[in-house]
């Protein structure tokens, strides 16, 4: 079995360990997803730290610019406030993201 890619977690393991863990779900549109990708994936490292573990990004079957990404953590405090930081709505606005994103929280 290859080794988990930092800030990332396979199928498998989600089906695992997911169970009972926080998960958010994060909706929102892009400018362009061939933009968009490359600026998302620069972040990685921010994600992690932020104590997030990338369970997919998923594009709309109709609009491929309209996405849900899913990411599961152990702290749900810490990875509210990633997500209502400053420098998250910077990045994202630079990334491209057009719409405001929707959020939720399932434990």
């Amino acid at each position: 079995m290859a080794p988990p890619v930092l800030g990332c977690i396979s199928k498998r393991q989600l089906i695992l360990e997911s169970f009972g863990m926080p998960t958010l779900f994060l909706k929102h549109k892009v400018k362009s997803y061939d933009s968009w990708r490359p600026a998302y994936d620069r972040h990685l490292v921010a994600r992690a730290q932020a104590g997030l573990r990338e369970v997919g990004v998923f594009r709309d079957a109709k609009d491929s610019n309209d996405l849900l990404i899913v990411w599961t953590t152990d702290d749900l405090g810490q990875a509210k406030s990633f997500l209502n930081s400053l420098e998250l709505k910077s990045k994202m606005k630079e990334a491209g993201v057009v719409s405001e994103p929707e959020v939720w929280f399932a434990e």
